[in-house]
């Protein structure tokens, strides 16, 4: 039985070396652009919106190396595809054509991206060793701000994402924010059905939370 699940922790690890070597990479970018940043004196809530990107990518390491085996992982190639692309998405934004949105913009959209970042953070820590980028069941979590909707990380994810959109040129922010709503639905889907299969008590739980937004979805 330990040889098992050593095993399954062996392959469990292989799977993501490459997205912790991708974010480790990210780490370092991030950090030469926070000193950047602070040597040229700019907004306050761009360096902390910084600061806190580079905290989510290692508390996010951290977690992908301790995490525990899946119970249950979801089949077929569009629940691994929904998962990665989920996941890789923000990282798009630095291929796209910049726009040039004035002061009170710029205020706005990092602001929104630092509050969801720091969301991310609260709900990625509240997961712990049960957090998956794919949709995978490790332990069912439904305390913190799991309690109040289902998917937290992913509305916080979605914040981020409608944060950084001002950032871009028309048309981009409109065919970014749908592919973003178009993605996150579908993980969702995908995790759930999983958790059903893994946790039969997740059907209550379902029963009495919102996807997304309490009293809307």
């Amino acid at each position: 039985m330990i040889k098992c699940i050593d095993k399954a922790k062996f392959y469990d690890l292989a799977a993501v070396t490459p997205l912790v070597t991708w974010l480790g990479l990210g780490i370092v970018g991030s950090l030469a652009k926070t000193k950047q940043m602070l040597e040229s004196r700019e907004d306050v809530f761009a360096i902390c919106s910084q600061v806190a990107t580079i905290l989510f990518m290692s508390v996010v390491i951290v977690l992908l190396l301790i995490r525990r085996p899946p119970l249950r992982k979801a089949k077929g190639l569009l629940s691994r595809l929904a998962g990665i692309i989920g996941c890789l998405l923000p990282f798009f934004f630095l291929a796209l054509p910049r726009a040039n949105p004035t002061h009170a913009i710029t205020v706005f959209s990092t602001a929104l991206v630092f509050f969801g970042t720091a969301a991310s953070i609260l709900s990625v820590c509240w997961l712990g060793r049960s957090f998956s980028i794919l949709p995978q069941a490790r332990r069912l979590v439904i305390a913190g701000p799991y309690r109040v909707i289902r998917h937290p990380l992913y509305f916080a994810e979605l914040c981020v994402v409608f944060g950084r959109i001002w950032e871009l040129e028309l048309p981009w922010p409109l065919i970014v924010m749908l592919t973003a709503i178009g993605v996150q639905i579908a993980r969702m889907h995908f995790e759930e059905q999983v958790l059903l299969e893994a946790f039969p008590s997740y059907r209550e739980y379902a029963s009495r939370t919102a996807r997304l937004i309490p009293g809307v979805y």
